[in-house]
């Protein structure tokens, strides 16, 4: 086995993340290089400008490829992004048996095969789907493989989707870049979620904040699956406002100082003047670091003050579908580097708390630990991540496939496989609607 390139760009409202990586004779990725660059054609969390954005994403890929000395031709190039469509639903199917039958994995293919049809042909992008219960003939049991089924194999799936259109300007950014049917595209804060995350917070209830730039966008977990999304419109953006407005600096300058010399702090015990450049470039100030860490600490607690008033409304009334979550809180997202935010997070949501890293995946080998600690990365690692387990269903898929042709090998492929497993799949409830 050849080695391949594998690209994977994070594609922000603030920055584009990207990172370069090799995958080995032993199938273990490796990141070569890696670059952020400021977003172009992206205003208030939406594509505007798609010339801009697909310049910008020509840019850092060339800037990727040139820690490479090798020439290598066309990599796979895997997409992150974010929308604010999440939607969780949960769907409930029964399959009927005429004969005392043997539970095997290409029952569980067809059904969860017939119940994604539904979706694709209603034009939504599913983006995560986990089977969540099993129940033989009225018991519930927790694999159903191998178990004998007399009347009805009844099963739910919780689905995460999108609609259709959330990726299609994203797209139609990148039809110039690779083919539009080659692009593999993921929501970024669900692929980093699972990678910041392991199966046990999953299991007893976890919430992932993801503080960016123009919104903060929570995921809560119970019971292993992805079971509330919320997207509330407030980020670090209107940090930035505030040190602009109250300074008279640029955005970018802002952020500068909000990243290399501010902190979230209320009282700063040093005495320290913090140089910044003038909104008209003629020219240098300077502030004391006391007022800069007041004015990023006034704004951010804000922030978090009231986005824990919406988690403690969200909890109140999806009391029954999220229930206690012991896991606690994980913050990710680029706001979640801000100096000292931690304290800030604990004082108002509590000490169950801790910052995004690398905890559920041992897919990737030879990670700098300034990308591993980056939570500006950990989306890029996310959906490759992502990519990489889809790539293996695939492969399964295939082979489930094959072997029910192989068990019977007198019949035609295109004839009915009988009456025991029958084409009936009855649809017992829709679901609800978890999303907010």
């Amino acid at each position: 086995m050849t080695k391949s390139y594998l690209i994977g760009l994070d594609i922000g409202s603030f920055f584009i993340k990207g990172v370069l990586f090799e995958v080995g004779e032993d199938e273990k990725i490796r990141p070569i290089s890696f670059a952020k660059l400021p977003v172009e054609g992206i205003i208030n969390g939406e594509i505007q400008d798609v010339e801009s954005l697909r310049r910008t994403i020509f840019y850092i890929i060339d800037k990727l490829k040139e820690d490479l000395q090798k020439k290598f031709k066309n990599p796979e190039i895997v997409v992150g992004y974010s929308t604010n469509s999440l939607s969780i639903t949960q769907e409930n199917f029964t399959v009927e048996f005429s004969q005392k039958t043997e539970i095997r994995e290409k029952e569980l293919y067809n059904i969860k095969r017939n119940i994604t049809k539904k979706y694709i042909e209603e034009g939504k992008i599913i983006l995560d789907v986990s089977f969540v219960k099993f129940i033989i003939d009225d018991k519930t049991v927790k694999n159903p493989v191998s178990f004998f089924a007399e009347r009805t194999l009844t099963t739910s799936l919780n689905i995460v989707w999108v609609d259709g259109n959330a990726f299609s300007l994203l797209i139609n950014v990148l039809k110039d870049i690779v083919p539009t049917s080659q692009i593999p595209v993921y929501d970024s804060t669900l692929s980093t979620s699972y990678l910041v995350t392991t199966a046990n917070d999953r299991s007893i209830g976890i919430t992932v904040i993801d503080l960016g730039y123009n919104s903060c966008r929570l995921i809560i977990f119970k019971d292993g699956i992805p079971k509330l999304f919320y997207s509330f419109p407030y980020g670090i953006k209107y940090v930035l406002k505030d040190i602009s407005n109250v300074l008279k600096v640029s955005e970018k300058e802002a952020h500068r100082l909000l990243s290399e010399e501010g902190a979230c702090l209320r009282d700063t015990k040093i005495v320290k003047k913090v140089d910044f450049q003038l909104l008209t470039g003629t020219g240098y100030s300077y502030v004391p670091l006391s007022l800069l860490n007041k004015i990023i600490f006034a704004r951010v607690r804000e922030i978090i003050s009231r986005l824990n008033g919406e988690l403690s409304k969200i909890g109140y009334e999806k009391t029954f579908e999220v229930g206690a979550l012991q896991g606690g809180i994980v913050l990710t997202g680029g706001g979640s580097k801000i100096r000292n935010i931690e304290q800030t997070v604990k004082e108002l949501m509590g000490e169950n708390f801790r910052k995004g890293s690398f905890v559920s995946t041992d897919s990737f080998q030879d990670v700098p630990d300034e990308l591993k600690k980056d939570p500006e990365y950990l989306p890029v690692f996310g959906i490759i991540d992502k990519y990489r387990l889809d790539l293996l269903e695939e492969s399964s898929t295939e082979k489930i496939k094959e072997q029910q042709y192989v068990e019977s090998p007198k019949k035609s492929k295109d004839e009915p496989r009988g009456k025991i497993f029958k084409t009936f799949i009855k649809k017992i409830t829709g679901g609800d609607e978890d999303a907010v």
